[in-house]
């Protein structure tokens, strides 16, 4: 039989079957570079092909006998785990604080920010909400810890207007956005202090796979893997055409049934109501919460 064949039918099975396939054609190509036993002659013309009792046994015997306790095939090598990038792929790496960057935001573009975010803290303030002034340079958040989830909405409707989360529209960042043009477009930009930059802090790549490693632990509590990645690495694409997001952290072998498991395991079921408990809310709600990224008690 052709094993070259057999192989070329696995790769088409695979983009159906996922990694059952995957095992399978690894088998086919290894058995395909091993040498086999003699095949059986060819049933010479006018015969039946039918072999006797003694014919068998003593091909049978003719074949090398299989050690003990030695597979009969290589043991699968596990899957080296990806590097993290180095250089401008670094964790470390901001580039909106590296001026040779594309991405970088000049001293005189955070001045600017920061005089607008300083017209929304006071507009806020007027409308009894606290503001924090947030570098987005820096992946800083502007909304104070502690709010429960009501206060929470009243705090984004202040700054965004009360159609907020559907419209962006009518609050505070507007007024402050509608000043910080007027001024640009009369030669008198917005202005406040910049402070210098910390080293010592935390980059928003870093920050971000802080956030994913507590998902990752806490979704292999539950007996899931939860796959390491970079999003701001192309190395951590994945090559899979059918793949729908080529950078998320589900594993690709998954059955329909395990991937409702594992998509249950990181997001939970806890809605979007003024009822949301992070508790419900999964692995990812889980680490939202133990980081602060909710703001809530």
């Amino acid at each position: 039989m052709n094993l070259q064949r057999i192989a070329a039918v696995v790769v088409i099975s695979g983009a159906v079957l996922g990694g059952a396939s995957v095992v399978a054609l690894g088998a086919a190509a290894y058995a395909a570079s091993q040498p086999g036993p003699e095949p059986i002659a060819e049933p010479a013309s006018g015969t039946d092909g039918g072999e006797s009792e003694d014919e068998m046994a003593s091909y049978l015997a003719s074949l090398p006998e299989a050690e003990p306790g030695v597979p009969t095939a290589p043991p699968a090598t596990p899957k080296a785990p990806p590097q993290p990038g180095t250089g401008v792929m670094a964790a470390s790496y901001n580039p909106y604080l590296e001026p040779s960057d594309p991405e970088y935001v000049s001293p005189e573009e955070r001045s600017e920010y920061l005089g607008e975010q300083e017209l929304v803290r006071q507009c806020m303030a007027d409308r009894g909400f606290d503001y924090r002034i947030a570098r987005w340079w820096l992946e800083e958040d502007s909304q104070p810890v502690g709010l429960d989830f009501e206060t929470s909405i009243l705090w984004g409707q202040a700054l965004l207007g009360e159609d907020h989360p559907y419209s962006f529209e009518g609050g505070c960042a507007t007024e402050a956005r509608t000043a910080a043009e007027a001024g640009r477009a009369a030669g008198t930009p917005l202005s406040a202090a910049v402070p210098p930059d910390d080293p010592d802090l935390p980059t928003p790549r870093e920050n971000w796979l802080a956030y994913d490693d507590v998902i990752r632990q806490c979704m292999g509590d539950k007996g899931f893997e939860y796959l390491y990645s970079e999003f701001w690495n192309p190395d951590y694409v994945t090559p899979d055409p059918f793949d729908v997001d080529p950078q998320d952290a589900m594993p690709d072998d998954l059955t329909p049934e395990q991937e409702a498991e594992w998509t249950l395991a990181l997001g939970g079921d806890a809605g979007t109501s003024a009822a949301y408990r992070w508790e419900d809310a999964g692995c990812s709600g889980y680490a939202t919460h133990v980081t602060g990224r909710d703001n809530m008690r």
